[in-house]
């Protein structure tokens, strides 16, 4: 009888220990930020990336389209100093130039040969004369245009008046060219609204020194607006749904093939930005490329586990 009773005492204790070896482990889970595992190979064969978090001005954008002006300020009517004939057509339509540049030669009256060179920077625009052709000294013989920086035309509707403002900033976009951006500045805000489109003009200067936008071509532009105050702004890319919250992944510094899942409070999106209310604070390193893969990676392993189960 006393041996049976040992024996139901020993049982007991030993289930009474694993009980509570169980429940602390659950309370340090409760502490513990999950995490997910990613050797270092697969990282660079997905191009994995990272940003370091920092505070920056908080900006909104307004969405306009319009068209490069068919022509620019900038622009410089050649003539010759003397009369006399165009002997020869040095460039040709269509080719960039710089100041200094040869153009054509004049022979005068007096028989010798005068050098006309581009008094600027652009592209020849047009000639007006073949050579041969007499020439005087009002007369243009070619155009120059300096397309480095040109000039677009925008609508503004009545509801987006108020945050417009002139220098404010715009980047601007061409179907001609989907990967690049151009940098741009409000120079004038029209004081009448159209009466038929309701529209306000707004006149950009773009900077142009490839000479890739064109003269009439279509572009949209986003203005910037800034907002007050500063706050955190990442890749959207950068925030993956975990479990219905958003979240983004925080590389250990001590395992390199280890994410933690930082659960976090999303603000405004601005275009492919979105502001972090909480969760991630400045100076801190989060993934931007490759977080959809981490994602997978995490649901992959969920599901074997479950499977294991």
């Amino acid at each position: 009888m006393i041996r049976i009773l040992f024996f139901v005492l020993l049982v007991g204790s030993v289930f009474s220990n694993i009980g509570c070896s169980k429940k602390s482990d659950e309370t340090k889970d409760e502490h513990h930020e999950e995490e997910v595992h990613l050797k270092e190979e697969s990282q660079k064969m997905i191009g994995l990336e990272l940003m370091t978090i920092k505070k920056t001005p908080l900006v909104s954008l307004i969405r306009v389209t319009g068209e490069i002006a068919q022509e620019t300020e900038n622009v410089k009517h050649v003539t010759p100093p003397q009369s006399g004939t165009l002997k020869v057509f040095k460039v040709n339509v269509g080719e960039v130039v710089e100041a200094g540049t040869s153009l054509c030669l004049v022979t005068t009256r007096e028989g010798t040969d005068v050098e006309i060179k581009s008094p600027i920077h652009g592209i020849v625009m047009a000639q007006y004369l073949k050579e041969g052709d007499s020439v005087d000294t009002i007369s243009s013989i070619l155009t120059i245009a300096n397309p480095d920086i040109l000039r677009a035309g925008f609508n503004v509707y009545e509801k987006d008046l108020a945050g417009i403002q002139i220098g404010q900033k715009v980047v601007l976009e061409s179907i001609a060219y989907p990967d690049k951006k151009f940098e741009g500045e409000i120079l004038f805000i029209s004081p009448q609204v159209d009466p038929e489109t309701r529209a306000i003009k707004v006149r950009v200067d773009v900077k142009n020194e490839e000479h890739l936008l064109k003269f009439g071509m279509f572009v949209t532009g986003k203005i910037v607006v800034p907002l007050s105050g500063e706050g955190l702004v990442i890749p959207e890319a950068a925030v993956q749904d975990i479990k219905g919250q958003p979240s983004a992944f925080v590389p250990q510094a001590n395992e390199p093939d280890a994410f933690l899942i930082r659960p976090v409070k999303v603000g405004r999106k601005i275009e492919e930005q979105i502001e972090i209310l909480e969760g991630l604070s400045e100076g801190e390193t989060i993934v931007t490329k490759g977080s959809y893969y981490l994602k997978s990676e995490l649901l992959k392993g969920e599901l074997e586990e479950g499977h294991a189960h």
